[in-house]
């Protein structure tokens, strides 16, 4: 399965503008197999949670999706896990908390996602540290995995030896990565899939890539991996803005960042290189 965290369109005064929102859900519809909204890609942590309900209520998906938790507080993801199961989503993909490193005590991250578990919709774990800045460690995972509402984990790390060890303990866990240049080796350790933010450009092609591995066609999957290892490598280094400049370059205005963060990237000539690439090989979802 290939989802792309959907990215949440700004106008130029910072304003969120579901309208826009709608549209991009409805582009890349045909080529995925759900979405994610309010993840990393969406900007979760510039909305606040009124604006989040708003977007849940205007956004019409068909299918499977889920929705991001990013709260820091028990009592804010709990009503966010409310909102998401109000809304229809199949599950919530909840960051551990963070700012007073509690992902990294067993017992704060245990609670935490214990709690929201007795909610409502199924709990997938999230791990990327390159933005909570905590681990989740393995052995939390271990013993999260045991309760029956928490089914997945979405892991952005790039690190394959926890893909390894998420398939060596037979966790039971829907295991997505969120690292498109490992893609093809999470599929070879036991990865359903990917929600990953260059799916949001070229979801046909990581489709393609997942169809290979599945099918035994070994050669087509590794050169699959290889042609679309610079978009999601160059795509890593500034992700929120560079996901919105290419959906434009592909026809599906996707607004702006919220500020302050700024609508360029200093990464977007190579960018833009290997999204050409990709959109000459096919597997882009648009060009207008």
């Amino acid at each position: 399965m290939i989802l792309p965290p959907l990215p949440t369109p700004f106008d130029d005064a910072g304003r969120p503008d579901w309208e826009a929102w709608q549209r991009v859900a409805d582009a890349l519809a045909p080529h995925v197999d759900g979405m994610l909204l309010f993840g990393s890609t969406g900007e979760a942590v510039a909305l606040d949670p009124d604006e989040r309900c708003a977007g849940l209520r205007a956004l019409r998906v068909e299918g499977f999706f889920g929705v991001g938790v990013i709260e820091e507080s028990l009592a804010q993801a709990i009503a966010a896990t409310e909102a998401a199961a109000d809304a229809g989503a199949a599950f919530v993909l909840a960051t551990p908390p963070r700012y007073y490193g509690g992902g990294a005590r067993a017992d704060v991250c245990a609670r935490f996602y214990r709690e929201l578990a007795a909610v409502g919709p199924e709990v997938w774990l999230y791990h990327v540290p390159q933005l909570s800045r905590v681990p989740l460690p393995l052995a939390t995972v271990e013993a999260l995995a045991e309760h029956p509402n928490v089914t997945g984990i979405k892991d952005s790390s790039g690190e394959l030896a926890r893909l390894a060890f998420y398939d060596a303990r037979s966790l039971g866990l829907r295991v997505f990565t969120g690292h498109a240049p490992t893609l093809l080796g999470a599929l070879a350790l036991g990865a359903e899939g990917g929600i990953l933010a260059a799916a949001n450009l070229a979801a046909p092609g990581y489709r393609a890539l997942v169809g290979a591995w599945r099918e035994q066609r070994f050669t087509d999957a590794r050169a699959l991996q290889r042609g679309l290892e610079p978009l999601g490598r160059t795509l890593g280094a500034d992700a929120v803005a560079l996901v919105k400049r290419g959906l434009g370059r592909l026809g599906v205005d996707a607004g702006v960042p919220r500020p302050p963060y700024p609508a360029t990237s200093e990464h977007e000539a190579p960018f833009l290189r290997a999204l050409d690439r990709a959109v000459e090989a096919g597997w882009t979802v648009a060009r207008s």
